[in-house]
């Protein structure tokens, strides 16, 4: 499940992430304190040569730009841009084909999120280059060619619920978001939600002050804040949507910005973007990152095998879990647990992450 988008609409995305379910104070959060277990500064350093030499690139064609958004199985889904409009797709990394999934009318910003999971690619489509605040979100199913929205920000009165983007989660053919609704105070909550694909049903996991959700080890699992700024973690069973225990390291983060989740891991940023969490399923052990540098700021994390992917403001980044070393890459950039995928303009590589180089700090 990827999150990726142009850097120009990512950082109005985080802005509104952040002061839609965060703080709402006008001064920057200070920093977290230092948790216990492993800590390390990240690293960074150029493109590894071994790196560049695995990676297998392809070109589009004339005139066709492509974003990366998500990975299945052997192909890549994300924004095209040609002579002939924009609109959502699917690429084969291979050949350089693209498929196009829907083109987008008159007036709609782009793409917000992504996920990936076949048959269903689900996407939040930012519908007003002007208003932040006017989303929906949409499945489509390659299989059968079934189209849906499941959700929208729209109100019943017509207009649009200011709030966080939704940034969607999908596995097990469940979508879930957070929705924002207004309080009964006048403040703007959100709903977890979650929309069965095959029975088409909705269901309301909680509300309050919640993050997005993801999918992460067992989990669907989200972060809550309550009026005293006391931040939880959350979690219902990913399959049967029912309540469980998460481990106790788990369910008291200082703080929570942004979170991603995999099979394996589960990783959240702080509040001032500074640190990132990892806690990995299988040895339960959690390991801690900082970086020094406001360049690098942890946010529109996804997780890939034994590296997280980030856009940190003004260049995309990879960080190998296992050493905290980490480098840029130009353009956009996703994965899943198969691959690690790059594009800048018509250029598209791939990397398969199982065999991916590992990196290294400098001595």
């Amino acid at each position: 499940m990827a999150r990726a988008t142009s850097g120009k609409y990512l950082a109005a995305l985080a802005v509104v992430a952040l002061t839609g379910w965060g703080t709402g104070c006008s001064a920057p959060p200070a920093p977290d304190p230092a948790p216990e277990g492993l800590s390390q500064q990240v690293c960074f350093g150029p493109e590894p040569a071994q790196w560049a030499a695995q990676a297998v690139a392809t070109t589009t064609s004339q005139g066709l730009t492509f974003g990366v958004h998500a990975v299945a199985g052997e192909v890549v889904f994300g924004q095209f841009h040609s002579s002939a409009g924009r609109g959502v797709g699917a690429l084969d990394p291979r050949s350089g084909k693209l498929t196009t999934i829907g083109d987008y009318a008159p007036g709609v910003s782009g793409l917000g999120a992504m996920a990936a999971e076949s048959p269903w690619i689900v996407w939040e489509q930012l519908n007003s280059k002007t208003n932040l605040s006017d989303w929906s979100v949409h499945a489509f199913n390659q299989d059968t060619g079934d189209r849906l929205v499941v959700a929208t920000s729209a109100g019943p009165d017509g207009g649009y619920v200011a709030g966080q983007q939704p940034l969607p989660a999908l596995a097990h053919g469940i979508v879930a978001w957070a929705q924002p609704v207004r309080g009964s105070a006048g403040t703007v909550e959100s709903e977890l939600k979650s929309f069965d694909l095959a029975a088409r049903g909705v269901t309301t996991l909680d509300t309050g002050r919640l993050s997005s959700p993801v999918f992460a080890g067992p989990y669907l699992l989200w972060a809550k804040v309550d009026s005293a700024m006391s931040y939880t973690l959350h979690a219902v069973d990913a399959k049967t949507l029912r309540s469980v225990e998460l481990p106790e390291p788990l369910r008291h983060p200082a703080s929570v910005a942004y979170l991603s989740g995999s099979p394996d891991y589960l990783a959240w940023s702080s509040q001032d973007l500074s640190r990132l969490d990892v806690w990995h399923f299988g040895t339960q052990q959690r390991k801690s990152f900082t970086v020094a540098d406001r360049h690098h700021a942890f946010q529109f994390l996804h997780l890939a095998g034994g590296f997280l992917l980030w856009y940190g403001g003004t260049a995309s980044s990879v960080l190998d879990l296992s050493t905290g070393a980490a480098f840029d890459v130009a353009g956009t950039v996703t994965g899943s647990a198969d691959w690690i995928v790059t594009a800048q303009q018509q250029r598209v590589a791939r990397i398969a992450t199982p065999s991916a180089p590992r990196l290294h700090c400098p001595p």
